[in-house]
């Protein structure tokens, strides 16, 4: 039926004059095996690099992440009978709390408010995380590509950009301090 793999990298903002080390790191690495060959793609990953992100907030403004997310992902040979499609999709767990932080009490910024773009794939220019697909948290989620092929033309890969921006216009003034979260990438094929 479907293959997923999942990535998932650190979201790090700052705001005021606060530094903060992060280390970067793969929070969540997870694949579903398919249940029938015959629908899929033999294999499906997917690599990106850098595992963290930072920005300076400006608050009521956009701060861009401090480097685009470089994403590859690989396939191998279909077993499907006619086409097959591979979506991939990055979503939060929840949007009301993409990022969290700040001092007590502890502040969230929704997804709404994190803007994505794909320049060789579905979001061109920048957009919120606020679709509602199959993978990923309601009203969280961003479709990155589709990517269909036949089962002639055997396996394949793609490298994609993922930039990153917080607007922050529509936002209260947030406390100083830091804010992290969690962006997940996953891979599905039909």
């Amino acid at each position: 039926m479907r293959k997923t793999v999942q990535f998932g990298l650190v979201i790090w903002a700052l705001i005021s004059f606060m530094t903060c080390v992060s280390p970067a790191q793969a929070i969540r690495v997870a694949r579903v095996q398919a249940v029938s060959p015959e629908t899929s793609v033999g294999s499906l990953s997917i690599t990106a690099s850098p595992s963290s992100v930072s920005f300076s907030l400006v608050a009521k403004g956009i701060a861009s992440g401090s480097s685009a997310i470089s994403i590859t992902t690989t396939w191998g040979k279909s077993s499907c009978t006619s086409s097959c499609t591979i979506n991939l999709y990055a979503y939060f767990s929840s949007a009301t709390e993409a990022l969290s932080g700040g001092r007590s009490p502890v502040v969230d910024i929704p997804s709404s408010e994190v803007l994505g773009q794909v320049p060789t794939g579905s979001p061109t220019t920048f957009t919120a995380f606020t679709q509602s697909n199959p993978l990923g948290g309601a009203g969280a989620s961003l479709k990155l590509f589709t990517q269909s092929f036949t089962r002639q033309t055997g396996g394949g890969s793609r490298t994609d950009s993922l930039n990153l921006e917080i607007n922050l216009a529509s936002q209260p003034q947030l406390p100083a301090g830091s804010y992290s979260g969690t962006l997940y990438i996953q891979a599905q094929s039909l």
